[in-house]
């Protein structure tokens, strides 16, 4: 019989197989790799093609040869413009424009990296340049919210082979954010406690869906997890917002993302998946209500998933058992021969 778990930060329900659940090693993809060059002349965002892009709004040069290690530009094919005054809308009518500001992050000159093998040095100059676009555009007067995402692979809807990311302003907060913000403050409201700091603190006591953990940050698999290998990034300190993240907060992100990615990359064969931070708007920084998370999710071909006549949300992994087998996976540094 499956389990029926809740969600506690949304009052979700979950079905979670336990009998018939399936084993992590089913949901390794058997599929050709193509390995990418280092340089692809049709890439807009590989070196020496920086005249395909917009004119960038961030680079962190290279100490060795004068170009760049990481560069923020403007996304050429946003629907969102950064022309345009915000205005509410009623539901019958629209704001000209589209107002909003979308910007890729490209994290390495090397077409041929996955982010999940980028040296730690290296992934936390793309968080540090990261935060820094973060915090810039929080403090434009127009936006109210801004998204840190990342697609990997065309199933998870990447446009480009190049390890890149993005950061997505606009003037409404997401209404999945809103939903997260609601019941967070309801139940802070209820219990006066942070629910995702009882939560984390719950999991490190019981220690079985742990993937990893580093000096600042906690990797873990849901107890209600929505799909398999679903896996959450939580901050020890408690944060409402992406923004109060320290220096040291940063590199220590990089350091535990370059260990979950490098498990989910050997331990599933590279699946597509997105990432996002779940972070409260820079309105509420500091609030004592919600603490911001980075959510992974990734694509596997047998995941069941949400039933989508039914709208119901079903594993058929134990979180658990998702947990026992990441953390079975060492870390690599390099990408598998």
């Amino acid at each position: 019989m499956p389990q029926l778990r809740q969600n506690p930060f949304t009052k979700e329900w979950v079905f979670v197989a336990t009998d018939s659940a399936e084993e992590p090693q089913n949901f390794v993809a058997v599929r050709p790799h193509k390995r990418r060059p280092a340089f692809d002349p049709n890439c807009p965002i590989c070196p020496g093609n920086e005249h395909r892009t917009a004119p960038e709004v961030l680079r962190v040069p290279s100490p060795l040869n004068g170009g760049w290690v990481v560069r923020v530009v403007p996304n050429q094919f946003d629907v969102l413009t950064i022309d345009g005054k915000p205005a509410r809308a009623n539901y019958a009518s629209s704001e000209p424009g589209g107002f909003g500001i979308h910007e890729v992050v490209v994290e390495t000159p090397d077409h041929s990296l996955s982010t999940a093998f980028l040296p730690e040095a290296q992934l936390a100059r793309v968080w540090r340049a990261t935060k820094i676009r973060y915090h810039e555009l929080s403090l434009d007067s127009r936006v109210e919210h801004a998204t840190i995402l990342k697609k990997h692979g065309f199933e998870a809807g990447a446009s480009f082979e190049h390890p890149h990311s993005q950061v997505i302003a606009t003037r409404m907060i997401p209404p999945q954010v809103s939903s997260w913000l609601l019941e967070a403050k309801r139940h802070y409201g209820k219990c006066q406690e942070c629910v995702f700091c009882s939560v984390l603190q719950e999991e490190l006591d019981a220690k079985t869906r742990i993937v990893t953990t580093t000096e600042h940050f906690v990797a873990l698999e849901p107890f209600a997890s929505p799909t398999p290998f679903c896996t959450d990034v939580y901050p020890r300190r408690h944060t409402a917002n992406f923004g109060e993240a320290s220096i040291e907060e940063i590199d220590d992100l990089a350091r535990i993302l370059h260990g979950v990615l490098s498990k989910i990359y050997v331990g599933l064969d590279d699946p597509d998946f997105t990432y996002n931070i779940r972070t409260a708007p820079v309105a509420e920084a500091g609030a004592n209500y919600y603490h911001w998370h980075l959510s992974i999710v990734p694509y596997l071909p047998s995941a069941v998933g949400i039933e989508n006549a039914a709208r119901l949300l079903i594993n058929s992994v134990l979180p658990e058992t998702a947990a026992e087998y990441l953390r079975s996976i060492p870390v690599a540094e390099a990408i598998p021969a």
